[in-house]
């Protein structure tokens, strides 16, 4: 089974338990004959038929509702429902992001190592240690997919207006997918802090035969903030020290603020998702497509400046890395503000905002 064929395969979870059961066979069956054909004519076809079929799944699932349709009301007492279908659309969106990354990452470094003779063993281990800071990356990334889909769905099928009409209605729908997004970046932090380091070590060792230097993206948060006291010291005792020491010690920061800033990002990214969907519940599949690729791109182009003046030393490494964080939070509050409900109940979390602020989400 190709990597295509696999995706399609639990692309197909994501609709209802019915369609599965009478149509799910089929599917994959006819998606295979197509990409089949598809590859005959290269590799640019097969991966735009594979896109496309993929999409289509997607496209459908936003306006069911797994594992059946259900009215409005009922949708708002089913906790397990909503996260269970988290989970799925999450699975795939975190599946599909991170096979697309770890290839544009990987393509180049992989062709060198083969061209350079090295066995198929060390080839597979360079794709698998390129995996976990490549998933450093789209975990948030997917994380604002699963609750873009997810909650732009819940406004075509009227989930959203009945929230914000019955008494706790937007709180019983915010709560579990905040929640599940605050658990989704603890684990992204063990990855970021820990794995990220110890495998980036060791995919430098093997593109360089051991010869490589530990970098300030091969070092733990203890590591880096001990190399940063060094430098520091250093710069202190030279007569006249240039701005390279302080430079290099705001590059050691920066690295520690990176490792906490990129998985909070999912629950920050989740908020703007959220604000996003009831600020406009009919938007759709163009609000999930245009909206996720406008907010991740906007997102990563800050974590990106932010981190240039960090090394400019323009402004301090905290600011540089948690900047985005604060400006897309900014933009949730905004959001949610506009969006609020003059005549839904004043006390009882009817409103986005005030269901926000009485959560405890955000102070």
């Amino acid at each position: 089974m190709s990597a295509l064929t696999y995706l399609y395969a639990l692309a197909l979870r994501l609709l209802p338990d019915h369609l599965q059961t009478k149509h799910g066979a089929a599917m994959e069956q006819l998606f295979a004959q197509e990409l089949k054909w598809a590859r005959t004519r290269g590799r640019l076809a097969a991966a735009l038929a594979g896109a496309a079929g993929l999409w289509d799944i997607v496209h459908r699932a936003l306006y069911e509702s797994r594992p059946g349709r259900s009215t409005p009301q009922r949708a708002l007492q089913s906790r397990s429902q909503l996260l269970a279908r988290c989970a799925s659309v999450f699975a795939f969106a975190f599946a599909a992001s991170t096979i697309a990354m770890l290839f544009l990452a990987t393509r180049h470094s992989v062709a060198r190592l083969y061209a350079q003779g090295a066995s198929v063993g060390t080839l597979i281990e360079a794709v698998a240690l390129s995996m976990p800071f490549t998933m450093a990356l789209t975990i948030p990334m997917a994380v604002l997919l699963t609750v873009m889909t997810v909650f732009s769905a819940l406004g075509t099928n009227g989930t959203l207006a009945a929230a914000r009409h019955t008494r706790g209605g937007v709180r019983r729908l915010l709560m579990p997918v905040l929640v599940a997004a605050a658990g989704v970046a603890a684990l992204a932090f063990v990855v970021t802090a820990e794995v990220v380091p110890r495998t980036n070590a060791r995919l430098t060792a093997l593109y360089t035969d051991g010869t490589g230097a530990l970098n300030a993206r091969s070092m733990t948060i203890t590591q880096l903030r001990s190399e940063a006291r060094g430098v520091t010291s250093l710069a202190d005792t030279i007569a006249g020290a240039t701005t390279a020491p302080a430079a290099r010690a705001a590059s050691f920061e920066f690295e520690v603020q990176k490792k906490f800033a990129l998985p909070a990002a999912c629950v920050v990214l989740t908020l703007i998702a959220m604000a996003l969907a009831f600020r406009l519940p009919l938007g759709g599949s163009w609000l999930v497509v245009g909206a996720s690729v406008v907010i991740l791109c906007a997102y990563y182009a800050m974590l990106m400046t932010g981190e240039d003046l960090a090394y400019r030393m323009m402004v301090s490494p905290l600011v540089g890395m948690w900047g985005a964080n604060a400006i897309m939070t900014t933009i949730a509050l905004l959001i949610a503000w506009s969006a609020r409900t003059p005549d839904s109940p004043a006390d009882d979390g009817g409103d986005f905002s005030s269901a926000i602020r009485t959560s405890g989400g955000i102070n």
